[in-house]
């Protein structure tokens, strides 16, 4: 049943992975379907630009501490034998709140560049 912990593994790759496309496609068009697309970043062409160049970077880095904090948080739940749905949830929680923090942390960037 610990096997399912591996689904906490999904956002932090998810995150590397798109972290990747965006760094290897930028987007250079604001079309609402391209790139790192929020209302701080579709403010300007200046800043759609520099959201796109540093959002593949924040969420890799985003990504790879997740993923280690995925692991530590799972090891440390196996090993008090937490119930897996509770680590799943737990898992969850934090992978979320990690997903918020780089688009959050993404547009404070781009913020604080043109303010």
């Amino acid at each position: 049943m610990y096997y399912l912990l591996v689904i906490n593994l999904v956002m932090p790759f998810v995150m590397i992975f798109v972290g990747y496309i965006l760094k290897k496609h930028p987007a250079s068009d604001m079309d609402p379907n391209n790139g790192y697309n929020t209302p701080t970043s579709r403010k300007t062409q200046e800043h759609w630009n520099y959201a796109q160049s540093i959002a593949p970077d924040i969420f890799i880095f985003f990504g790879k501490t997740l993923g280690l904090t995925e692991i530590a948080l799972s090891a440390v739940m196996f090993f008090f034998h937490v119930p897996v749905l509770i680590s799943l949830s737990v898992g969850g929680i934090v992978g979320w709140g990690f997903l918020f923090l780089g688009f959050y942390k993404t547009d404070s960037e781009t913020e604080k560049k043109f303010f």
